[in-house]
């Protein structure tokens, strides 16, 4: 028995989630999800967005996930006394990495000059530290079976599937920055797949925004609360560095269509494990990668784990 999934809403995650459990539970044995979006025939796409904020204390009264995020940046540069440049590198990255995909909406390099000239959306946050309004579909096939010997297709195996939701308003959270939601799905994540951090190789994160980017590194624990932007600084998260991200463009410049997304990573995911990324291609041996999408400004949270299976 077979079915199809689509994204309707959120980042894909949610739909990845779904078709596993559906194969886990015995209701499937082969799952077709597909993340289909159509956003730049909207204009007021923005608004649409919103609703997926705290709609009583936040959408209705102006709020955007552009502001949501820039007072989530404005936060952490205030407790942890950086400057808004910290997080440039998050952005070059990615711009980096979607000039090799031929699929990726920017085809633009950026520097860092390019980053601090840059305007500002709202308070500290700039347009290099937002993904772009875009249109996109990626499709993946779950199965319990392995492919036959002469099907000629590489596959990975999901490891754990795992989500987790956080208070959907800022104002309701402990600590708007300590990313519980993503912590949470992380660590049932790891305990599922019977891994640690230091398993992953590479990690497609949801950078949709710098700031989400940022939380996402410490909250699964690859830095201290307060040291995410150095990863990027440091040049951790490229292609060489010990923990790659965003190595299609990510959502920041590969493009962020909402109910696409998601699946994108694991697509993406896939093609990484199996060497088959081109350009790409992280130049290391792969066995682990991690999959993170995120909903609202991280109130709901789909982390997954795919490891080589040949």
């Amino acid at each position: 028995e077979s079915v199809t999934l689509e994204a309707a809403c959120g980042s894909g995650g949610a739909a990845l989630r779904h078709g596993f459990m559906a194969i886990m539970s015995g209701m499937c044995d082969t799952v077709a999800i597909c993340g289909l979006e159509i956003m730049s025939q909207n204009e007021n796409i923005t608004r649409i967005l919103a609703t997926g904020s705290d709609w009583e204390s936040e959408g209705s009264k102006g709020a955007s996930f552009v502001s949501l995020n820039a007072r989530l940046m404005q936060m952490y540069i205030d407790r942890y006394k950086i400057s808004t440049e910290s997080f440039a590198q998050f952005g070059i990255n990615a711009h980096h990495n979607a000039n090799l995909n031929p699929n990726a909406l920017f085809h633009k390099e950026i520097t860092l000059e390019d980053y601090t000239n840059a305007k500002f959306l709202y308070e500290s946050l700039r347009i290099f530290d937002a993904s772009p309004i875009c249109d996109g579909s990626a499709t993946l096939i779950l199965s319990k079976h392995a492919p036959t010997a002469n099907a000629g297709r590489p596959h990975v195996k999901i490891t754990a599937s795992a989500s987790s939701t956080e208070f959907v308003g800022l104002a309701d959270r402990v600590d708007p920055l300590a990313g519980e939601g993503i912590a949470r799905s992380g660590a049932k994540a790891y305990k599922m797949a019977g891994i640690t951090q230091s398993d992953v190789d590479f990690f497609e994160l949801h950078d949709a925004y710098s700031i989400i980017a940022t939380m996402s590194l410490e909250a699964m624990g690859f830095a201290k609360a307060g040291e995410g932007w150095k990863m990027a600084q440091e040049s951790h998260i490229t292609a060489s560095g010990k923990l790659p991200i965003s190595t299609f463009g990510g959502l920041k410049a590969r493009g962020h269509p909402i109910g696409a997304s998601g699946v994108y990573q694991a697509v993406e995911a896939y093609i990484q494990l199996t060497h088959n990324a081109g350009a790409n291609q992280i130049k290391k041996d792969l066995n682990v990668g991690l999959i993170q999408s995120i909903g609202g400004t991280a109130s709901s949270v789909f982390t997954h784990v795919l490891v080589n299976n040949t």
